[in-house]
């Protein structure tokens, strides 16, 4: 069996414009656990400002269709440290 080379970011480094085009050219890839890792970072970074979660799930959802919004909340879920029913339920989605 071929063995895969990994690759590895310096996140910390990295701007939060560079980690959303990364989050968008790693949509639907094999790398989940760096796209969680990205995501992750990317909410630490909101919550240092002292954003709550309803404003971080507010901010994510402005512009989303409420039909697409259970797609996101299987996205960002995980990165947010909820369920996908948690986001749901503070996303208002139905």
């Amino acid at each position: 069996m071929e063995k895969r080379r990994g690759w590895s970011i310096d996140i910390a480094g990295c701007s939060s414009e560079t980690l959303l085009d990364l989050t968008k050219q790693l949509k639907g890839s094999e790398h989940k656990a760096q796209l969680l890792e990205i995501q992750c970072e990317l909410i630490n970074r909101v919550r240092k400002t002292g954003a709550t979660d309803q404003e971080i799930i507010n901010m994510l959802i402005r512009n989303v269709w409420k039909g697409d919004r259970v797609a996101l909340a299987k996205k960002w879920g995980g990165a947010l440290g909820m369920s996908e029913d948690e986001f749901m339920r503070i996303a208002n989605v139905k």
